[in-house]
């Protein structure tokens, strides 16, 4: 009869950690699920920051050698295609083609607005978050 109250008990036991460890679990799995997104998402901001990096790169280079707007809006259009092009802004210092001389340093600017986790980022700010990069050269050509 003992045997069988200690049986009972150990069973009871059982049962009611693996019910503790399913409630622990349910109560886990959402930060898991928020850390887990929020580090997906740094890593797609880093690869965008990339990618614009080597965009100003590359069109400051075009700009440098060819003094062509047109084709250095391209090159940076053509390295940024898996981008959204609307979110997508660019600027070259100095503007006119015409003002820019050999040995002149011009600056070109690639800025990407970023929508954040399906734009919750924007909905908490108020704002989105831009990713900016820079480049500078020297002009080498009129």
């Amino acid at each position: 009869m003992e045997i069988k109250r200690k049986r009972n008990k150990l069973k009871t036991s059982i049962q009611s950690s693996v019910g503790q460890a399913s409630l622990e679990f349910i109560l886990i799995i959402p930060l898991l699920i928020i850390i887990v997104l929020a580090v997906s998402h740094f890593g797609l901001l880093i690869y965008q920051k990339n990618i614009l990096e080597q965009a100003a790169r590359e069109g400051a280079r075009a700009i440098a050698t060819t003094n062509s707007d047109q084709i250095a809006y391209a090159c940076i259009k053509d390295v940024c295609s898996g981008l959204d092009q609307n979110m997508l802004e660019i600027e070259v210092t100095p503007g006119s083609r015409t003002s820019r001389k050999v040995g002149d340093m011009i600056e070109v600017t690639v800025m990407y607005k970023d929508a954040g986790i399906a734009g919750l980022e924007g909905i908490f700010s108020g704002k989105g978050s831009f990713i900016k990069a820079k480049s500078n050269m020297r002009m080498e050509c009129y």
